[in-house]
């Protein structure tokens, strides 16, 4: 409803921003607020598919390499941060006491890691920075889609309020 009010009024543009396209990466993911609340919800919805498949990707990470790094004496777990929809991977010790970077880095420092170890194990650090990295990302686009649809149902109530 909000969105047809202000569509009616020409000195409400939705979208103009100086008739500049967004950049080509960046178009896909804007492109659902430029169709209004529909658009963020599909967005949304999504982004809730993404956030179940990584759950699942993390499952089959620790899967495949843990046999290899409890072997070295560490593992990676998935870790939820309260309020986080995508699970984090983490470094854990092999008694699962202690978490962290520190555990990479004391392993990678450690003198008893043949070069092509040390090569492995880095190279399944770039994976996990990787994909925390996506994690992060739809954890902050969808508490951003969240907050977003809270205010707009907040101002489509403001409009329809009877006095």
């Amino acid at each position: 409803m909000m969105a047809i009010a202000m569509q009616a009024h020409d000195d409400f543009p939705l979208h103009n921003n100086g008739d500049v396209p967004p950049n080509p990466y960046a178009k896909g993911l804007l492109k659902p607020f430029y169709k209004g609340k529909g658009g963020i919800l599909r967005l949304r919805d999504e982004l809730m598919a993404e956030s179940d498949a990584m759950n699942q990707e993390a499952v089959d990470f620790e899967h495949q390499y843990n046999p290899w790094l409890y072997s070295i004496g560490i593992a990676i777990k998935r870790h939820g941060d309260q309020g986080r929809r995508t699970h984090y991977l983490r470094w854990r010790d092999k008694g699962l006491k202690k978490m962290g970077d520190a555990l990479f880095e004391a392993t990678m420092l450690e003198g008893g890691l043949s070069e092509p170890m040390r090569q492995r194990l880095f190279d399944i650090e770039q994976k996990r920075l990787l994909f925390n990295a996506r994690a992060g990302m739809v954890n902050q686009t969808l508490r951003n889609l969240r907050n977003a649809l809270k205010q707009l149902e907040q101002s489509e109530q403001l409009l329809i309020r009877e006095y």
